[in-house]
């Protein structure tokens, strides 16, 4: 089953919210970093903003830009090609709103905080949320011919 954990971002008009939305699979981050960054530059474009937007429509079995739009992993579950498994594809709900003082209370293990206005990806473990474990910033979109993110060390 994995690692569960949290992707979302800060609330842009109250820096003391933040909003989620649920990972259920492979949420460490020695897949999730990279898969992030992976996601923003390869799906996206380098647009963290658009990378943010797309990732708090749906609650996650997984992430990953190897999902393409015939890809299966339970029924009902829906891929969004270059991104992730949802578990729900057109969700009802808005994405968790929490404030950042309780993070600590949540249940699974790791929170993913990406900043579109800092181009910037914070992991935090819910055991100590006060402290980030990491902290990395996206580069701008490569130019036509490159390839590669620095976030996590990966090229």
């Amino acid at each position: 089953m994995g690692t569960r954990g949290y992707v979302g971002c800060p609330d842009v008009t109250d820096p003391t919210v933040v909003h989620l939305r649920y990972v259920h699979s492979d949420a460490v981050p020695e897949y999730m970093v990279p898969t992030l960054a992976e996601i923003q530059e390869q799906t996206f474009h380098g647009d963290t903003a658009a990378t943010v937007t797309a990732l708090l429509r749906c609650t996650w079995a997984y992430l990953g830009t190897d999902v393409s739009t015939d890809a299966t992993f339970l029924a009902g579950d829906t891929p969004i090609a270059g991104v992730g498994m949802a578990i729900e594809a057109a969700p009802t709900e808005p994405p968790t709103a929490v404030p950042l003082a309780r993070l600590g209370e949540l249940w699974e293990p790791w929170v993913y905080l990406i900043d579109p206005a800092t181009n910037t990806l914070t992991v935090l473990s819910t055991d100590d949320p006060d402290h980030p474990t990491a902290r990395h910033t996206f580069t701008t979109p490569p130019a036509a011919g490159s390839t590669g993110s620095t976030v996590g060390g990966r090229r």
